[in-house]
């Protein structure tokens, strides 16, 4: 079952939205330095998200790095060019298995099996128990949960060989579809948009803007209010604005959100 557990978009990221559209958003401007808006967002990512309490060593040593369309287009391209073959736990996030489902009944072989882990874990917002032995080896890790996370800890990804994370979660953009996937192989599909920055100008360049918070602001500033949405409902706190746990089912927190008188 497919529980969605929606980010709300807090004042200040609505703020910054509705300047970029009304001061700073241009088209020709856009048009003329794709390049550079794409290049900028790439050369700045590492070093912003390990701003934030979870934090990532090792991705520096991956030569492939791609502005995807989420996190989903990474899912998909990769299994299909690079064969991805998804081994998922419990309870992890359904768009792998579907997605595999698709491509088996319309012929599509996927032959090389690797492991699939988000971090933090999708259905609880918390590490789940095999991320370490995940983290040693080629492993497929899902970090779109990572940039507002209150987990406070530093992980190596050195080993792995694909990396993902979205803004989907962190700034509630998941309407504007901005994600980064970090490759040890490239990824040619990928390759084809990236060498004409044919990409998601709009989002990126949005997202540049969005970078002046530090990735753990939100969590740090909100996460009393997180706390007596739980409180009041009776389910487990968890390193997540948007998730509480009651009886290991994750219980998504938007509805309680969006009675909230956030200003």
């Amino acid at each position: 079952m497919y529980l969605a557990a929606y980010p709300l978009q807090l004042p200040e990221i609505k703020r910054v939205i509705t300047h970029y559209y009304d001061k700073i958003y241009n088209h020709n401007n856009i048009l003329e330095d794709r390049f550079g808006i794409q290049e900028r967002f790439i050369e700045n990512f590492v070093p912003w998200i390990n701003k934030g309490h979870m934090k990532f060593t090792g991705l520096k040593d991956f030569k492939h790095v791609y502005v995807t369309n989420g996190i989903t287009e990474a899912i998909h391209t990769t299994m299909i060019e690079h064969s991805l073959r998804p081994m998922v736990q419990k309870h992890e996030y359904p768009a792998y298995m579907a997605h595999a489902k698709v491509f088996r009944e319309n012929g599509l072989v996927l032959r090389n099996r690797i492991k699939v882990l988000s971090l933090p874990f999708y259905n609880s917002g918390q590490e789940h128990p095999t991320t370490a032995e995940t983290l040693e080896e080629n492993s497929f890790v899902d970090c779109a949960w990572a940039g507002g996370s209150g987990i406070k800890k530093t992980y190596d990804v050195s080993k792995v060989g694909y990396v993902t994370f979205s803004f989907s979660k962190m700034f509630a953009l998941q309407y504007h579809r901005v994600g980064v996937l970090f490759s040890k192989k490239p990824v040619e599909t990928l390759e084809i948009y990236k060498q004409k920055a044919y990409v998601n100008l709009a989002g990126i360049d949005l997202v540049n803007q969005l970078m002046s918070f530090t990735p753990n602001y939100f969590y740090d500033k909100y996460n009393h209010i997180s706390k007596r949405i739980c409180d009041r409902l009776g389910v487990e706190e968890t390193p997540s604005l948007w998730i509480g746990m009651k009886d290991g089912v994750k219980v998504p927190l938007i509805n309680e959100w969006l009675n909230e008188k956030i200003k």
